[in-house]
């Protein structure tokens, strides 16, 4: 975000001083419950991050709560760092001594990773949302018990005044918590998507390169007999031929009518090394011509899967590729592959049901494909499927959904004959794989548990149908 509007939000700041509630923690989105309903929030999201109060308030039942120790904690005025886009906002509480304690928040919204840093009163660091070393950052680390260091960087900010917010809003506040709504509804607008389609497209380039080598080459392979032509007229003739010479005119011994041919000749060469460049060209088209035939259909295969994907990524499609950061277009490739080979229900832009029916596709669904906003659910006592409900939006689904999803649980189980089947279900973020575990294995918390009646995905499909 620009720092001339992190500027002018803080001239909107509330001057009174504001008590605590909490603090929680939401998909790309850090929440101060403060007194009185109102809650300020720091969009984490990469590349525009920025703090507002929301006027509609965020639930708070799937939201993770955070450092208890703040709770009833005052928050005092913040201050914008001068340099760059860094927020400290200072915190006084009262411990259980009646001892008064000093805290600050620190709020790094710069990207590549914005941040929320705990800090003591000696600017110690308590705890942070993201952690990370020397190993993974060579300027400075953020770990508990160390000093806290601002990072370094060349950012200079703006002096040009603001003329009006992009959105027509009246505040800066407005304009923020709008922006903020629009990046989590809209997937157009949500920069993962303009840097998946960067990485599709530049492998699509790469591949269009590649087939024009192929087709080159292919064109090469056709002209065996040519090669072997040039070949057998110059072996009867090489004393003939001196080096240094550029073309040699000979009998085609191969052509029927025995016409002439004009061979080519490499001029730094002696007549014996063309005659073996000849019979090389040769030997290579002639066993190479199916390998480069199969290697050309593999390309534009490749190129066809890669134009489709594209168009997935930028219609929206592929909600599985936002903000995949760190995944290769081979490895996009693959993951698409795999979740069109998956049984499952796609309920428009909002969510997918995912069935994964072997240990294999548990464990990709549940480990690779969900995010820690979805919902996971399983039966509890027997073996089965493994069931993913894709939240999109990372709103929280309607209790009809959930229930839908419970009775596909059950009846994917080893329990579908029976009438209710015990069904354990959670976000994602809670469920995880032990190390070295087997094959569909895993382990979850902050579960709840129902009773359902087991339901195929054919019958699942009626039921949203008629709906």
């Amino acid at each position: 975000m620009k720092y001339l509007f992190l500027k002018q939000w803080m001239a909107e700041y509330p001057a009174e001083s504001q008590v605590m509630e909490g603090v929680y923690l939401l998909p790309e989105l850090f929440i101060i419950q403060l007194k009185g309903g109102k809650q300020l929030c720091i969009n984490l999201i990469r590349k525009n991050s920025f703090p507002f109060f929301a006027a509609d308030a965020f639930a708070l039942s799937q939201a993770k709560p955070l450092w208890q120790k703040l709770k009833k904690s005052t928050l005092l005025s913040p201050r914008l760092a001068e340099t760059d886009r860094i927020i400290y906002f200072p915190l006084q509480h009262r411990d259980i001594y009646g001892e008064l304690q000093q805290f600050t928040l620190v709020a790094e919204l710069m990207p590549p990773q914005p941040n929320v840093i705990l800090l003591n009163k000696d600017s110690v660091i308590v705890d942070s949302l993201f952690k990370y070393s020397l190993a993974d950052n060579p300027q400075r680390q953020i770990l508990p018990n160390l000093a806290y260091q601002p990072p370094k960087s060349s950012f200079v900010p703006e002096d040009n005044p603001i003329a009006a917010y992009p959105d027509a809003s009246a505040t800066c506040n407005g304009y923020f918590e709008n922006l903020y709504r629009s990046l989590l509804q809209s997937p157009v607008e949500n920069s993962g998507i303009q840097h998946t389609v960067s990485l599709l497209s530049k492998e699509q380039k790469k591949l269009e390169k590649k087939l024009k080598l192929q087709l080159g080459d292919l064109e090469n392979a056709e002209q065996s007999e040519h090669w072997l032509a040039c070949a057998e007229a110059l072996k009867p003739n090489l004393q003939r031929i001196a080096t240094g010479q550029t073309s040699f005119t000979s009998i085609n011994y191969l052509d029927p009518g025995l016409k002439e041919l004009e061979v080519k000749l490499l001029a730094d060469k002696s007549p014996k090394e063309n005659l073996h460049i000849y019979l090389k060209k040769f030997h290579k088209a002639k066993n190479g011509l199916e390998i480069i035939k199969a290697n050309l259909d593999q390309t534009r295969a490749e190129l066809a899967r890669v134009a489709e994907l594209l168009e997935r990524v930028k219609s929206g499609a592929a909600p599985e590729l936002i903000n995949a950061n760190e995944t290769s277009p081979r490895q996009m490739l693959k993951t698409v592959s795999e979740i069109d080979k998956l049984l499952g229900i796609r309920l428009g832009d909002d969510y997918q049901i995912v069935i994964g029916r072997k240990a294999k596709e548990n464990d990709f669904i549940s480990t690779q494909l969900g995010k820690p906003h979805d919902y996971w659910f399983h039966s509890r006592i027997y073996h089965g499927a493994h069931v993913l409900l894709r939240c999109f939006k990372k709103q929280t689904p309607p209790p009809e959904l959930i229930e839908l999803c419970c009775a596909l649980a059950a009846g994917y189980s080893k329990a579908k004959n029976s009438l209710n089947v015990p069904v354990d279900y959670t976000q994602l973020r809670y469920v995880r794989k032990p190390r070295k575990s087997a094959p569909g294995f895993v382990t979850y918390t902050n579960h709840h548990s129902v009773y359902a009646s087991p339901l195929d995905i054919r019958k699942a499909r009626e039921l949203l149908c008629a709906k």
